[in-house]
């Protein structure tokens, strides 16, 4: 089977999948548009910030029109393809519905040629502002959290109602790894992150003796709720001695070397789930500290929902949840050990890929994920 994954690597999810796509005998690849300062690999990157927007555009379409003749799978990233950028052409008179079709063509010939057609979002490409303010009593929806919020419910969040009317029905199979989004994306179901090849971590438990280290990575601070935790773990100086490291603009490479260090980490306080970082935490037999919202463990399996390792905190209470947290100190070797078998049974690439190709297979069937080491009846 010929696989392509694009046309971004995000958290790395599309490069680890594929990689483990290629250990089950498939010829798996991810080409990317251009990459990013984390300095994720690729198998090929189209263009770099040199060239101009018409050779970006042209690349990137011309690619993703010839991946189709190469191709059996076209599994697709964040909301777009090679040639739909994202978002639907308003306002620009009778040329908005034809401008329109082209962005979506490639989907529409790949349809008609069989090819297996399937899309991963990954939070904010298809994340409604406004709904989710209404929703949810904490999430970073809202003035003075996100700074795209007012963007987001001016503008962005109809960009992202037609992404999920217009353009996600042209796809075979819809997965989402921000459980949230299954309030808003009918059909779509929840995919773990795959981004970490656990194999590749000697689990390295926290520390008994010493000052512990607590690493937070403020990759961006207002969405994870950033000035919260800094301000919690102020208040907690007197009570409690701890060394709190910010991991921030790092090379991917960069950031893994402090990880290793850590004795616990903080990942985020108003996205309601956890992030690919807390991931890479739990392989490495960290204990991660998380909010997760109760009302979308509806979409996750329960099987995950009953093993789920973070620990949760309300960012209501989150100066007293991180005390407690900080008080039960012996316990987090052993937490630490229950984070890694955690991860080993629910974001394996190699078991979630083997799940993808038969996904690939018979794109209407059913797609069920138990854990790794249980047998799918």
């Amino acid at each position: 089977m010929k696989i392509l994954h694009g046309p971004f690597n995000i958290g790395n999810q599309p490069w680890s999948l594929s990689r483990a796509e290629r250990r089950l005998g498939n010829k798996s690849d991810l080409v990317v548009r251009s990459g990013t300062w984390f300095r994720y690999p690729a198998d090929r990157v189209l263009y770099d910030d040199t060239a101009t927007d018409f050779k970006k555009m042209a690349k990137s379409a011309w690619f993703g029109l010839s991946a189709l003749l190469r191709y059996d799978v076209l599994h697709y990233y964040f909301g777009t393809t090679f040639l739909y950028p994202g978002y639907a052409f308003e306002g620009v008179g009778r040329m908005g519905p034809l401008l329109n079709r082209l962005v979506t063509i490639d989907l529409q010939l790949a349809k008609g040629l069989g090819k297996k057609r399937f899309m991963t979002l990954q939070g904010c490409d298809a994340r409604l502002a406004g709904e989710g303010n209404r929703r949810n009593q904490w999430t970073m929806c809202a003035s003075g959290r996100c700074s795209a919020y007012e963007s987001c419910v001016q503008t962005l969040d109809a960009r992202r109602s037609r992404l999920i009317e217009r353009v996600l029905p042209l796809f075979d199979r819809v997965f989402y790894l921000n459980p949230e989004l299954g309030h808003v994306v009918p059909g779509g179901q929840f995919l773990p992150y795959a981004n970490v090849e656990i194999s590749h971590f000697s689990p390295e438990y926290p520390r008994a003796e010493g000052k512990p280290r607590i690493v937070h990575a403020p990759s961006d601070a207002s969405i994870k709720g950033t000035q919260m935790i800094l301000d919690a773990l102020e208040r907690l100086k007197s009570r409690f001695d701890f060394e709190l490291i910010l991991v921030e603009k790092k090379t991917h490479e960069e950031a893994m070397a402090i990880y290793r260090s850590a004795d616990l980490a903080i990942d985020q306080v108003l996205a309601g789930w956890y992030g690919g970082f807390a991931v890479e935490m739990m392989a490495m037999g960290k204990p991660v500290v998380c909010y997760v919202r109760e009302s979308d463990l509806q979409f996750i399996p329960p099987a995950m929902r009953d093993d789920l390792a973070i620990l949760n905190v309300d960012p209501a209470r989150l100066t007293e949840d991180l005390a407690a947290i900080l008080e039960r100190r012996s316990e987090w070797t052993e937490l630490g050990k229950r984070s890694r078998r955690y991860v080993e049974r629910w974001h394996d690439p190699d078991h979630i890929a083997g799940a993808m190709i038969e996904a690939y297979r018979s794109p209407d069937s059913t797609f069920v994920l138990a854990p790794a080491g249980v047998e799918v009846e």
